[in-house]
């Protein structure tokens, strides 16, 4: 029974150095990432990335104050055009409307007169 108990005490010996290996090398690398990644710039490389982000932002800005434009523009056309369609369409409306008012008054007015 000691026996077996040693081999169990051994075999979780055995798992938890490999375990520790393991967790030593996963976080080694991780570090070593994490340093690259995080390690302070020259003031120059600095300048460089902002001076390529500001060109890429004012890049993109430009490219919407164009298709703001363009939609715009197409709006602007679309609202004349719907605008212009609802004028006809009332005053068609309209003018149906008053003749056949017309028509109303003028069969009432024969028949009053009868």
């Amino acid at each position: 029974m000691e026996n077996t108990e040693m081999n169990r005490s051994e075999m979780h010996e055995k798992i938890d150095a490999k375990t520790f290996l393991i967790g030593a090398i996963v976080g080694g690398v991780f570090g070593a990432a994490t340093a690259l990644l995080l390690t302070p710039k020259s003031g120059k490389e600095i300048r460089g990335g902002l001076s390529g982000q500001f060109d890429s932002l004012k890049n993109k800005s430009n490219q919407l104050k164009t298709i703001a434009s363009e939609k715009g523009t197409e709006f602007i056309a679309l609202t004349k055009e719907k605008s212009s369609q609802l004028r006809d369409m009332t005053i068609d409306k309209g003018t149906n409307i008053a003749e056949t008012v017309k028509e109303k008054t003028k069969h009432l007015a024969e028949k009053a007169s009868k």
